[in-house]
């Protein structure tokens, strides 16, 4: 998971999803509080990559339209 979002800080969204499908079932108090330690180190690892992704985004910003290859 930490992996997946240094790649794309979108996919921490699917934390969410197994967050959910952790306290759906209400599974045993150790299983949540081990979700939740690595919860925290996953978006702190995603975390200290947004800035140099808000740089990066600063990069294309130029580009005003997309481009359309004649066909």
């Amino acid at each position: 998971m930490l992996l997946a979002g240094l790649m794309h800080e979108f996919a921490v969204l699917a934390l969410v999803a197994h967050g959910v499908t952790l306290l759906v079932p209400r599974l045993p108090r150790p299983m949540p509080r081990a979700w939740a330690v690595t919860v925290a180190a996953v978006v702190t690892g995603v975390v200290q990559r947004v800035p140099r992704s808000a740089a990066q985004a600063e990069q294309v910003a130029w580009i005003a339209v997309p481009v359309r290859l004649p066909s």
